[in-house]
């Protein structure tokens, strides 16, 4: 929990991809877009502000951590802005 908080206060904040147990990966685009449960065991990420969709995320089940996020899909090409 202590290595997302550093991450998510780094400045400049450098998008980065949390790993889990079962196999999920989560993109953490900005520092806005995720939250830590003051328990410290759950934490929210919406990994696309235009849809409604959080995802929650076990804290105990994170495996890894890397750093970079997604910015280009599949083919390599940045995404346009919207």
């Amino acid at each position: 929990m202590e290595r997302i908080k550093a991450m998510l206060e780094e400045r400049p904040f450098r998008p980065f991809d949390i790993h889990t147990a079962h196999g999920k990966k989560v993109t953490v685009k900005a520092p806005d877009f995720a939250w830590i449960h003051p328990t410290g065991l759950t934490m929210y990420v919406c990994p696309d502000p235009e849809v409604d969709a959080d995802e929650v995320i076990d804290l105990l089940q994170v495996t890894k951590l890397t750093q970079g996020g997604h910015h280009r899909g599949g083919n390599g090409r940045r995404r346009p802005r919207r």
